[in-house]
C-alpha cells in the first residue's frame, strides 16, 4: 500500500451531474412565510428532510415577521396572480422566468409525499 493509498483511488470518479464535486440542482423549491406561523415551520422542517434525502434538491427560505407578511403576500399574489395569501407561500422553479405555485403547506407535503415518497 502506498503512502497515499488513503487518498482514495487514483482512478478517475464518475463526475456525472455534478459541478465540481458539488450535485448539480435540478429540483427548486421556496418558501416564503412568517417566523411566528407553524404551517411555515412545518414546510421548512420538510425541506430539511427533502434536502437531506435528495441531493438535487435545493430549498430556499425567505421568513419574515409577521408585520411584514401581508406586504409580501401581496407581492406574491401578484407575481404569481393567484389568490392564496396565506402562509406559508411555496413555489417551484429553478429558472426565475418560469416559476409554478405550489400552493401552501398542505400542498407541498402531498406533492413531497407523491414525488419523493418522503413520509411527512
Amino acid at each position: 500500500m502506498g503512502l497515499f493509498s488513503w487518498f482514495g483511488s487514483s482512478e478517475t470518479k464518475s463526475t456525472e451531474g455534478l459541478d465540481n464535486g458539488i450535485p448539480k440542482k435540478t429540483e427548486c423549491y421556496h418558501i416564503e412565510g412568517f417566523l411566528s406561523c407553524s404551517y411555515f415551520t412545518n414546510a421548512v422542517e420538510i425541506s430539511d428532510k427533502l434536502s437531506a434525502e435528495h441531493p438535487n434538491v435545493k430549498v430556499d427560505v425567505s421568513a419574515y415577521i409577521q408585520q411584514q407578511w401581508a406586504e409580501r403576500s401581496r407581492e406574491l399574489q401578484q407575481e404569481f396572480n393567484t389568490s392564496h395569501r396565506t402562509s406559508p407561500f411555496i413555489y417551484e422553479g429553478c429558472d426565475v422566468n418560469n416559476q409554478k405555485l405550489i400552493g401552501g403547506y398542505t400542498d407541498f407535503s402531498q406533492k413531497i409525499k407523491a414525488t419523493y415518497k418522503l413520509s411527512v
